[in-house]
């Protein structure tokens, strides 16, 4: 198995790599939090779990507060107004980066990556997307792009329908309810024939991986693209990643979706177009890796 990172740009103006000092520090603080977690409070990610961090509290707080409309655009709204300084991965170096500086790049950054691993289609589905912040990205930098989200949780769809409304976009980008777990939900057929991605979903149903990877192949999409944080695929030779592992290992994230994906390869019933470990991440906690691939 090949994994690697993507090609090492020059690093952004105004985002200076973080020195050895700094990220050391950083890190000691990190691992400490994740082995408290594990040592106090052994997190199960079970539905419940994530329907109240999600649907219950963070969707819910984003519908009610209705930040987009004090906004001035969708790049402001993305922007987050948070200058908290933090380590974050910029094309794959190190750096204490601003929130708010970190997201404007970001939004760029992700539809670059997504862009080189379409196919030249122009529409796409996000599965877990939540109130449609990936979307709302691609739109900036692929206005022409037709985008879809489902998620589970009504809150998101909810935020995400208002967002597109308010902003105008809502003939290119919809948002509907799908639960990945249900091979019979009534929305998988939608996704029959498309290029569909996953950026951080999977993680959230660490003991359904393998039933949403079976009921994915079965919709029969052209392509997936998944963008998911794992052990599977760490070097522990690597201090950050030993942070990474400590962290996914705390929360109870997913640690088996692309051995999975590896295996149905060997059995012929996927073929993996690429595998990459991301070039950004907004913690140095939590890298994401991607595997783009497509039922045989």
């Amino acid at each position: 198995m090949n994994i690697h990172a993507t090609d090492t740009k020059a690093v952004p103006t105004g985002f200076a790599p973080a020195s050895l000092p700094d990220r050391a520090a950083t890190y000691a603080v990190d691992a400490a939090r994740s082995i408290g977690r594990l040592a106090m409070r052994r997190v199960k990610r079970t539905a419940d779990v994530v329907d109240s961090e999600y649907n219950l509290l963070h969707w819910q707080r984003t519908l009610s507060e209705k930040s987009w409309t004090t906004a001035a655009s969708i790049a402001d709204f993305l922007a987050t107004k948070n200058s908290a300084q933090d380590l974050r991965k910029v094309d794959n170096q190190i750096c204490r980066v601003a929130a708010d500086d970190y997201y404007r790049y970001r939004a760029g950054a992700l539809g670059d990556l997504l862009a080189r691993h379409m196919g030249g289609a122009t529409e796409i589905v996000e599965l877990g997307a939540g109130c449609g912040i990936n979307l709302l990205s691609l739109h900036l930098n692929h206005p022409d792009w037709r985008l879809h989200g489902f998620d589970i949780a009504p809150n998101g769809i909810a935020a995400g329908r208002e967002i597109a409304a308010h902003y105008g976009v809502s003939d290119r980008m919809t948002f509907d309810r799908i639960d990945l777990t249900d091979g019979s939900d009534p929305n998988y057929p939608a996704i029959a024939g498309q290029v569909v991605f996953t950026y951080f979903c999977i993680e959230q149903i660490p003991y359904d991986v393998r039933k949403v990877v079976d009921n994915i192949i079965a919709a029969r999409p052209k392509r997936v693209i998944n963008i998911e944080p794992t052990t599977e695929l760490l070097n522990l030779a690597s201090p950050r990643d030993i942070i990474s592992y400590l962290y996914i290992r705390s929360v109870d994230y997913q640690t088996q979706l692309f051995s999975i994906l590896d295996d149905y390869e060997r059995q012929g019933r996927v073929r993996i177009l690429a595998r990459e470990r991301m070039p950004f991440a907004p913690t140095i906690h939590n890298d994401g890796f991607l595997y783009c691939w497509e039922p045989t």
